[in-house]
């Protein structure tokens, strides 16, 4: 049906640009002939006595080159191809049926659409706020007449709608006047969505609670939480936007977009109060989401500073994680020293033992305190006698090109 109706749409403006007299791009009149004439109906008489200097001539020759050349700034296929467009069409038909713009409708609209708010008459207000919106576009009364609609359906408990609306609102007015209380109802709306989630299945479609979301209510919180970060990264309330992001994906057990929030709070909000539970909790994604010795060691090489730095930083805050953090740093360390272990053990097992024991040895120095330095130096010994490198078995086929071995 819509698409129906926006071909209607399409086809009525065409028919009243042609029926207009539309210009064709390729009938319109040559620009240098028209000037041309201009010229010369203007130029003085020879009977007139004006003496003027070849160089006179010449540069207002030029000058008129130069002019007629010139392209002329909206050209009729330019003029033509924009006013078919779906917004200007849609605009041209608005205007033929008594839609089109018109201040004074859009303020006695936008005042009614006032005193019904204050009436608590949310629903009524809504409609007079669209109406004013849309009857006076690019404008500061449109811009608050969006912001009211959005607090109609707040204040109506239609949550969703009233999500879209703010958005909406901020999408067209980044610096708006109204930013702060936007963002402000925003995250109210994810923490109660937030909240909801933990009580409502994820699974269960919605389609009678008007205030959440038909699907996936945490999904829907942690995309009105970044809405709040990337519409007021300054504002008072995004840092905790980007905590409540980060606590979402912590509690469905997805570390590392955790872990990436929580750096994220770490370094772009350093004066943030979530900055000691951030460094927790970002060092629990991490370990979490390290995978073993035969995967990549970047999270408990992270783990480990981030536990260094929260000892040093927040010792009066995290006066009780500080055994916890002291258990995760030995953890971090057993899990280092046994990335090392499976590496001497891989090159003893392809018989490189000069390799081998170069790893035995940095087990033994940096990781005293595990079992792994026990384990290592019994290899040290077992390995003491045995040649560094396996035989070279095909060292006669190296001898047949000597000039490879100079590479």
């Amino acid at each position: 049906m819509r698409a129906a109706v926006a071909k209607l749409i399409w086809v009525c403006g065409l028919a009243a640009l042609l029926s207009a007299g539309c210009r064709s791009p390729w009938q319109r009149e040559d620009p240098f002939l028209s000037r041309r004439a201009d010229v010369q109906e203007q130029q003085p008489q020879a009977d007139q006595g004006v003496v003027r200097s070849s160089y006179e001539e010449t540069s207002d020759m030029g000058a008129s080159i130069m002019e007629l050349d010139e392209e002329p700034a909206g050209s009729a296929w330019q003029s033509t191809v924009e006013k078919l467009k779906p917004k200007n069409v849609a605009a041209g038909v608005k205007k033929a049926v008594g839609l089109g713009p018109d201040e004074a409708y859009a303020h006695q609209r936008y005042e009614e659409g006032q005193t019904l708010f204050r009436q608590s008459k949310y629903d009524e207000a809504a409609r007079r706020f669209k109406k004013a919106a849309a009857r006076w576009p690019d404008s500061l009364l449109e811009e608050d007449a969006l912001f009211m609609l959005g607090e109609c359906y707040f204040f109506s408990d239609r949550y969703p709608k009233a999500g879209d609306a703010y958005a909406n609102l901020l999408k067209k007015y980044e610096n708006s006047r109204h930013l702060d209380k936007a963002v402000s109802r925003q995250f109210a709306i994810g923490r109660y969505w937030d909240e909801l989630a933990q009580s409502k299945s994820a699974l269960m479609p919605n389609f009678t609670d008007k205030t959440r979301p038909h699907f996936d209510a945490r999904g829907n919180a942690v995309a009105i939480y970044k809405s709040i970060t990337l519409n007021d990264p300054t504002g008072p309330l995004a840092d905790d936007a980007t905590m409540a992001v980060a606590n979402s994906y912590f509690a469905r057990g997805r570390w590392e977009d955790a872990g990436y929030h929580y750096d994220l709070l770490r370094k772009n909000y350093p004066q943030s109060e979530h900055q000691p539970e951030a460094h927790v909790l970002c060092i629990r994604s991490k370990l979490r989401s390290y995978q073993g010795a035969e995967y990549d060691g970047k999270p408990i090489q992270e783990a480990e500073q981030l536990i260094e730095q929260a000892l040093a930083q927040f010792p009066t805050e995290l006066a009780g994680e500080r055994e916890r953090l002291l258990e995760a740093r030995r953890a971090v360390r057993f899990e280092k020293a046994q990335r090392d272990w499976q590496l001497a053990e891989y090159y003893h097992t392809g018989k490189y033992h000069r390799a081998a024991r170069f790893y035995y040895a940095a087990v033994i120095k940096d990781y005293p305190d595990t079992p792994f330095a026990e384990m290592a130096q019994q290899r040290m010994q077992e390995t003491e006698h045995l040649p560094p490198e396996p035989p070279n078995h095909f060292r006669w086929l190296a001898n047949l090109f000597p000039e490879s071995r100079k590479l």
